[in-house]
């Protein structure tokens, strides 16, 4: 049985970085059987791993990160011929403090068997596109050079170095999660909505109904409303509305004014434009408009 973390909105998260170091292992060297008590992302620079974990492994190479979370029994195990040499981040997701807390009393053995107990599931709600949940292993090269700077940052503690620490993990995380949506979106149910998503991202003027967003992709409005949700994490109507909006922002913050907005984005009504703005992002058209053309 999967035991799932549901974390919230992304925008809402405060991580915090509590360990970071690169690490040269010994041939044959292993970590576990045990659990953490925070999370941990495992980079691998050079050489290679294996990940045991809920029944499975999961060879490790340069470019691979893996992810664990609290309470998840795993085992690594350095390759004996080419062992890794690789980065530790432990972190937590939210955090009010940005100031590390180490993660050594929080390390626990357990058996051999408990690895085939199933990992906690950690998923995080990003707008506009449902919910994501964060992949055991993710092929990620690119983002080798931030896990360098976050591991410098922790070692040399300089004067503001744990607000710093947040601020790369949060693009360290945002990027995971992104590639996570790029591969879902290639998923075979994502891939029966393309046509519909890309149809409004392009035009969300245009007034989409539910009933045509589905002919679009070739199925009957109910199937395609479940699949939509399913993938999306909300409905059409909901996706057209935050697209709308998306597009307003970016008119209001180039100067834009509100009537015009209002009618480049599809809304009949200029009331119902602001006060489903307002709904959304706390402030007014206008009030937001004046304070984007001010900072």
């Amino acid at each position: 049985m999967s035991r799932e973390i549901r974390l919230g909105s992304l925008n809402g998260l405060r991580p915090t970085v509590n360990f970071a170091n690169k690490i040269d292992a010994e041939p044959g060297q292993q970590w576990g059987p045990r659990t953490i008590g925070d999370c941990q992302l495992f980079y691998v620079f050079a050489g290679r791993a294996v990940l045991e974990m809920g029944g499975l492994k999961y060879p490790l190479r340069a470019g691979d990160c893996a992810f664990y979370g609290a309470d998840s029994p795993h085992r690594i195990a350095a390759d004996k011929h080419e062992p890794p040499t690789f980065s530790s981040l432990h972190f937590a997701w939210d955090e009010p403090s940005p100031v590390p807390v180490p993660p050594y009393d929080r390390l626990k053995n357990v058996l051999p068997t408990d690895l085939r107990i199933e990992p906690v599931v950690y998923a995080v709600d990003v707008d506009g596109y449902g919910e994501v949940a964060m992949p055991v292993v993710s092929h990620v090269p690119q983002l080798e050079p931030l896990f360098l700077h976050i591991v410098k940052e922790f070692r040399v503690e300089e004067p503001g170095h744990a607000w710093t620490l947040r601020a790369l993990l949060m693009q360290l995380l945002a990027a995971l999660i992104r590639q996570r949506m790029n591969e879902r979106y290639l998923s075979a149910n994502h891939q029966k909505i393309i046509p519909a998503l890309e149809a409004v991202r392009r035009r969300p003027e245009e007034d989409w109904t539910s009933e045509r967003m589905a002919e679009l992709c070739g199925y009957h409005p109910t199937y395609f409303a479940a699949l939509f949700g399913e993938c999306m994490g909300c409905g059409p109507k909901a996706f057209v509305v935050a697209e709308r909006l998306r597009k307003a922002k970016r008119l209001l913050m180039e100067g834009l004014q509100v009537e015009a907005v209002s009618q480049a984005v599809g809304y009949g009504s200029v009331h119902y434009f602001c006060r489903s703005f307002k709904q959304a992002t706390g402030l007014t058209p206008t009030e937001f408009r004046r304070r984007s053309l001010e900072l």
